[in-house]
């Protein structure tokens, strides 16, 4: 949202600075129309290259880049501005020119930002107001304190609707991308993520893997015990797979009632067991109250899978869910590595799983 707003502001700003040279042959002294149209021109074209800046549009830091360069480009045009018509004494007499800071804080309120960030711009116009006044030898005097002032009080409105803009973002995003038991992803964002992390691993040539997981024996436990009961053993377990994840590259989801996925970008075959077999041993280890005060454990199987050469995130997903089909038949409460072996014997282990009973998951 960051780089579009910019986009749509520098594209406006480009116009409006070159357009107004027309208003300023109207409105300055015959002396200084030919340095501020040069500032106009220099502005307006810096402000056009900065629109046609398409590089990594998605990647935060470089959108705060964008940012602080229309902010710097601005201010720049209003030093040399100021300094030319304070120079020539039309200062007060032009109207428009000794507003420019109260505009450029005030466009902080179009982007979501953080208290940070607007802190540091709010801090950044202050401080090259103050430059300008000290350099004019007008600082200390009462309507450049004014300024000041005004200048501070906007920022913090601005920054107020800032950051409220962007929490209202980060709910709407968290509402359409996270499951509402858990708080893990849920199944459109995991499925999102698994296509953008194939796709990055086949072109750097990188590995990944994928957990597949679902909870032994759960729909017995819950014509037993109830759903509060059942939602309970998945908080837990989602809290596992939190706890389990390496960094902030991984992610783990919902897939679907007891069912969950976990992406492991980087990882080879060896590694996902290691991570699968972790936890394996976390959910044995864990006992949870349930509604009915007794005290209950849960397993879960799981089924992995590695990227292959020219595969696809669908393809991927399938050899993972054949795997756990064997897990679930070779006893649960274990994982399962896809492999060639393992393709052929998956629809067997499928038809077993199916024919079993369901047991109850109690301690």
């Amino acid at each position: 949202m960051i780089f579009q707003r910019i986009r749509l502001l520098t594209l406006l700003l480009a116009v409006l600075q070159t357009g107004w040279v027309l208003v300023d042959q109207l409105l300055l002294p015959t002396q200084i129309q030919a340095p501020i149209a040069l500032g106009r021109f220099v502005s307006g074209v810096a402000l056009l290259a900065l629109l046609f800046w398409y590089q990594r549009p998605y990647d935060l830091r470089f959108a705060l880049a964008r940012l602080f360069l229309l902010l710097a480009i601005l201010s720049a045009f209003q030093t040399w501005s100021n300094l030319l018509l304070l120079d020539a004494g039309h200062m007060s007499a032009v109207a428009g020119y000794q507003f420019f800071p109260f505009m450029i804080v005030t466009m902080l309120a179009i982007f979501p930002l953080t208290i940070v960030e607007v802190s540091v711009v709010t801090a950044v116009v202050i401080l090259v107001e103050l430059v300008t006044q000290i350099s004019t030898q007008r600082v200390g005097m009462i309507d450049e304190i004014n300024d000041l002032w005004l200048l501070l009080v906007l920022g913090v409105i601005a920054g107020w609707a800032a950051v409220n803009q962007l929490s209202m973002l980060l709910g709407l995003y968290r509402q359409a991308t996270r499951d509402a038991l858990t708080g893990l992803a849920n199944r459109r964002q995991v499925m999102e993520q698994l296509e953008g992390d194939v796709e990055y691993a086949r072109e750097r040539g990188e590995s990944i893997s994928i957990l597949l997981f679902d909870l032994d024996k759960f729909k017995g436990f819950n014509d037993n015990y109830g759903h509060a009961a059942g939602d309970i053993v998945l908080k837990q377990f989602a809290k596992i797979l939190r706890k389990q994840a390496r960094g902030k590259r991984d992610l783990a989801g919902r897939f679907g009632g007891e069912e969950f996925l976990t992406i492991l970008p980087g990882a080879d075959g060896a590694a996902a067991c290691i991570a699968a077999e972790e936890v394996c041993n976390s959910c044995r280890q864990t006992r949870v109250r349930i509604p009915s005060g007794e005290v209950v454990g849960f397993t879960t199987s799981i089924g992995i899978a590695t990227l292959e050469p020219g595969e696809s995130s669908s393809e991927l997903l399938r050899r993972a869910d054949e795997a756990l089909y064997l897990a679930k038949a070779r006893g649960r409460d274990g994982y399962r590595l896809a492999g060639a072996e393992d393709v052929d014997s998956a629809a067997t282990a499928a038809k077993s799983v199916a024919e079993r009973e369901p047991a109850l998951l109690v301690d």
